[in-house]
């Protein structure tokens, strides 16, 4: 069976104001096996603030996965070479946090600036001069991730959130290209859903390149809310390329805030849910993913 998580975000209004120790317990408590966090955030912590964290998620026995979504200042497919510098930097010291917390996945817009989109319609050529410039920054960042013990993983998204990795092809052809044995692909069911041909087929060739996968309805409700998505399927595909990973709910629901904001979620989603009605959902989730992939 795969491990369960969620990620940080679902019971937020904005991405500054996460309580991790909360949040673990009542991950745990919930059933949850991983709780997925900021990388943005834990990569800054000092040592004795990892330590209590890393504490916490042992005690309630739950792993760790860094989440990542790249700002404008740290694009590694800039063209500014001082942007790619300093998402270099930004990188490096988020993969060296990771170890003192026992993390080994780093899945998200890694690899370019998400929501940076063209400005103008662009050409094929642009887009592989742009692929360049994220590979060459990439490459100087697989060696730190080798040495991290961390998976490197690029996430595949849709046409309205970056412009480099919307298909599980073009994400397996960009991580072959960096020649590491960290780099591998992140696939998103939401994602999936608007740029996939057949969902099924993306994970069959994503395949051993799968590092991480997240889940979620077309909508951005937890899994299992809606009859929309070929569940059954996709978790038949998963058995069939041997993943062994966890599979992470993304669920957005919320209105109002920065994460509502970034997400784009005009309307409530909740159902006018509170924090109990919000914790029944994600339960009701993770016991569906646990059946699904048993």
């Amino acid at each position: 069976m795969n491990p369960i998580g969620m990620h940080y975000g679902f019971w937020s209004h904005n991405w500054d104001e996460i309580a991790y120790i909360p949040l673990m317990e009542k991950l745990a408590w919930l059933g949850f096996d991983i709780c997925e966090v900021a990388s943005a955030e834990w990569g800054y912590y000092d040592d004795a603030r990892l330590r209590e964290l890393k504490a916490c998620a042992d005690h309630n026995g739950l792993g760790i996965t860094y989440s990542i979504g790249l700002e404008a200042k740290y694009d590694l497919a800039s063209d500014d070479p001082a942007v790619r510098e300093n998402g270099i930097r930004h990188v490096t010291r988020i993969l060296e946090s990771m170890p003192k917390v026992g993390a080994a996945i780093l899945n998200g817009v890694s690899y370019a600036g998400w929501q940076a989109l063209p400005d103008h319609g662009i050409t094929l050529d642009e887009k592989r001069r742009k692929e360049e410039l994220a590979l060459e920054s990439m490459s100087r960042l697989m060696k730190v991730a080798e040495d991290c013990g961390v998976l490197y993983c690029c996430e595949v998204v849709n046409r309205f959130e970056q412009y480099l990795l919307n298909t599980a092809k073009e994400g397996v052809e960009f991580v072959k290209r960096l020649g590491s044995p960290n780099a591998r692909v992140l696939l998103d069911t939401f994602h999936m859903n608007i740029e996939e041909d057949s969902m099924v087929d993306a994970i069959l060739e994503a395949g051993p390149w799968l590092g991480h996968f997240h889940v979620g309805e077309n909508n951005r409700r937890p899994a299992g809310s809606t009859n929309r998505l070929p569940w059954k399927d996709m978790a038949a595909a998963l058995k069939q390329v041997n993943y062994q990973g966890a599979i992470v709910m993304e669920p957005f629901v919320l209105m109002g805030g920065t994460i509502p904001y970034d997400i784009k979620v005009w309307r409530d989603l909740s159902g006018g849910a509170g924090e109990a009605g919000l914790d029944e959902m994600a339960g009701r989730a993770c016991r569906f993913l646990k059946e699904l992939t048993a």
